[in-house]
């Protein structure tokens, strides 16, 4: 394949069909938006789709990604796959063999995915992946998993999924936990800590 052509520019429109194809542009402004082989800055539409490409600050109603790379995407609908991402905010986050630093999301599907911090108002689901820390107001549901600090409404657990320190009103199956809820109120300085390390990280990537 050849190598892809190499370019510094800007598109913008505020509707149809942008497709940018091995260049590399600066800000796309489209109803949709689709990059592929190259790069791109700011991205704004109502679907975008970045295939074997990198991408700046992506903002639109729906984003897909699939072999490919993105510093801050915010939507509604965020699928991943084999990808990585910086930030994420989303209604409904899905990543699949990705990596992801931080998400802020109402519902996220994470499968042999690596996390660093996940804020949720929802249900999150871990299938064979990896989280530093889960936070949510609502369920968690993980299978073969390991994280380090998990706090939910109900934990449930499949085999072979341990954690450092769990705080949950409820847990369903059996998870190796370090700290479980009952000797977690010993260390509420470090979960303290945990969540304003958590926080600040957010400020410093939506700042």
């Amino acid at each position: 394949m050849a190598n892809p052509e190499q370019e510094n520019s800007s598109s913008s429109a505020m509707e149809g069909d942008i497709e940018v194809k091995g260049r590399d542009v600066n800000n796309l402004q489209a109803e949709n938006v689709t990059v592929r082989y190259g790069s791109a800055g700011d991205i704004q539409a109502q679907t975008v789709l970045i295939s074997q490409a990198v991408a700046g600050q992506v903002e639109a109603e729906t984003v897909e990604l699939r072999q490919a790379g993105a510093q801050s995407i915010r939507g509604h609908a965020v699928n991943v796959r084999q990808g990585g991402v910086v930030q994420a905010q989303a209604e409904n986050l899905s990543m699949t063999q990705g990596g992801l630093v931080f998400a802020d999301t109402q519902a996220a599907n994470f499968t042999a995915s690596n996390v660093g911090a996940i804020l949720a108002s929802g249900e999150v689901k871990l299938d064979q992946s990896g989280a530093r820390a889960v936070i949510t107001r609502g369920d968690v549901n993980m299978d073969q998993c390991g994280s380090g600090v998990v706090v939910g409404r109900t934990v449930s657990t499949g085999e072979n999924t341990g954690t450092i320190l769990m705080v949950a009103g409820r847990i369903d199956g059996n998870v190796n936990a370090v700290f479980g809820p009952a000797a977690s109120a010993a260390f509420g300085a470090t979960f303290a800590l945990v969540i304003a390390l958590i926080l600040w990280l957010r400020r410093r990537l939506t700042g």
